[in-house]
């Protein structure tokens, strides 16, 4: 009794097979299918990776002439600039109090004992050498000023802001 069952079962879904696959395709019509659906992801995936990949090209240029613009500043004085002298005391800035618009280099000399930076904020301005001017050593910030007030002052320091006035 139980094989009859078992049996009817069986030949019940072997009848009810036709009804799932429909669409009569042979098997190697159904792998060819799969293998072009497969295909076409994996072209999608590609094309993915290579605009991915482009976008991380552009940001490491960008980084990169960041950095070399960085070097640049921190040894050549812009020919058209107004060069404006800038000691860095123990955790202080030495500087003019007022200076006029336009191209400015400040040129930056450390004379302490300690590596320390310079930094230049206001008017939409934020600069600072990319890393530390040594011990007895100058560098060369060129920045354009715009008309305005801005704080000078030693990174990473308990110094004192001082206030810079460009006319």
């Amino acid at each position: 009794m139980k094989a009859q069952i078992f049996y009817s079962a069986l030949f019940a879904a072997a009848l009810s097979l036709p009804a799932f696959g429909a669409d009569d395709k042979t098997i190697g019509e159904k792998t060819s299918d799969t293998l072009k659906k497969a295909g076409e992801k994996t072209k999608e995936a590609g094309e993915v990776v290579v605009d991915k990949t482009k976008a991380a090209g552009k940001a490491v240029a960008n980084e990169t002439k960041k950095a070399v613009d960085a070097v640049k500043d921190a040894v050549t004085p812009d020919a058209d600039a107004k060069r404006v002298e800038v000691t860095l005391a123990d955790k202080r800035v030495e500087l003019p109090k007022s200076i006029p618009a336009g191209k400015t280099a400040f040129v930056v000399k450390n004379t302490s004992s300690m590596k320390q930076n310079f930094q230049i904020r206001g008017e939409g301005v934020d600069k600072h050498f990319f890393t530390d001017v040594d011990p007895n050593e100058s560098k060369t910030l060129n920045i354009d000023l715009k008309p305005g007030t801005y704080k000078v002052h030693v990174p990473d320091s308990n110094g004192p802001e001082t206030t810079l006035m460009v006319k």
